[in-house]
């Protein structure tokens, strides 16, 4: 997998890095295709839970549009093109096979808001958070979430959204509400996120949390070091801040990567690294993220396949 999560051992911060002018902002990998189709499959089926917008966000819409479509352009040349005339702007999008004339800030030349458009032109979720005290989410489309979805967290504070979390990471949402308080437009940051899951579906939002639970209850006790690896995935998100200079809003990226841990713990260091982040992780924290259904398996199947010499 392109992004690894695992340093030595855990740590409660948010481990934010500074977004360099040679990062993209959002990637296009081998799985664009499928992953683009299947967003526009979820936003067919039911458009008013994977997209929501405030009217007031119009202006931060155009924003994300444009620094989607830029970097697409710039990173990734023979996959998009981007020309722009003035107002008027024309987007090829060479794997969709797909153009679009447009008047820029013109919301009735284009299909769709600006944000639910160009939402579909990449494989990251894309959310904005209003500049305000609070930080509040006020538009998104989220497609690909990890066990939460707009319709709950939709206009909510930023420390709100999160109030479900351990206590033991409170002090880490307090420095990352400073950081988004603080961030500013020609400094993006990113940070990864990680868990593990028993499949591999990417759209994991709230509604499928309960079954999601009785899955893990009953496929838990039937994981063994022998079959762990394959049977488990690792979920990596990797998440971009970006500040919009004209709005002061905030454009909040997921890109969400999964591979089996197998695959990963080919790799002994990624092994002994996952292990030791994983013997040293809160107790409340590995409740959290349920870790306890496979930890003794998991745990195991690392053990055996790690590098613990170096």
């Amino acid at each position: 997998m392109l992004y690894f999560p695992f340093d030595e051992r855990y740590s409660l911060s948010m481990g934010t890095i500074p977004l360099q002018p040679t990062d993209p902002l959002v990637e296009a990998d081998a799985h664009y295709a499928a992953e683009v189709a299947h967003k526009q499959q979820l936003l067919l089926a039911n458009h008013g839970y994977y997209y929501r917008a405030n009217p007031e966000t119009a202006l931060a819409q155009w924003e994300v549009l444009e620094k989607v479509l830029k970097s697409l352009a710039a990173f990734y040349p023979t996959q998009f093109e981007l020309n722009i005339n003035g107002r008027n702007w024309q987007w090829h999008n060479r794997l969709t096979n797909e153009s679009q004339s447009f008047e820029f800030e013109n919301a009735a030349s284009l299909p769709l808001q600006p944000l639910d458009w160009v939402g579909r032109q990449v494989q990251e979720d894309l959310l904005i958070l209003a500049n305000d005290p609070a930080v509040t989410l006020v538009a998104g489309q989220l497609c690909f979430p990890n066990d939460w979805d707009l319709n709950q967290k939709f206009e909510q504070p930023f420390l709100q959204i999160h109030h479900h979390i351990p206590k033991v990471f409170t002090p880490t949402m307090q420095a990352a509400q400073k950081l988004m308080e603080r961030l500013v437009s020609h400094r993006p940051v990113w940070r990864l996120n990680w868990n593990f899951k028993i499949h591999n579906a990417l759209d994991m939002s709230s509604q499928y949390f309960a079954e999601s639970r009785r899955e893990l209850a009953e496929i838990g006790p039937q994981l063994t070091p022998s079959n762990v690896g394959e049977r488990l995935y690792l979920r990596v998100e990797r998440q971009t801040l970006s500040r919009l200079p004209r709005s002061n809003y905030i454009l909040f990226g997921i890109h969400t990567y999964q591979n089996t841990v197998a695959n990963e713990a080919q790799n002994p260091d990624r092994a002994r690294r996952m292990y030791q982040v994983l013997k040293s992780i809160p107790r409340e924290v590995m409740q959290y993220k349920a870790i306890p259904f496979f930890e003794e398996a998991l745990l195991a199947y690392l053990q055996q396949r790690g590098d613990f010499l170096n």
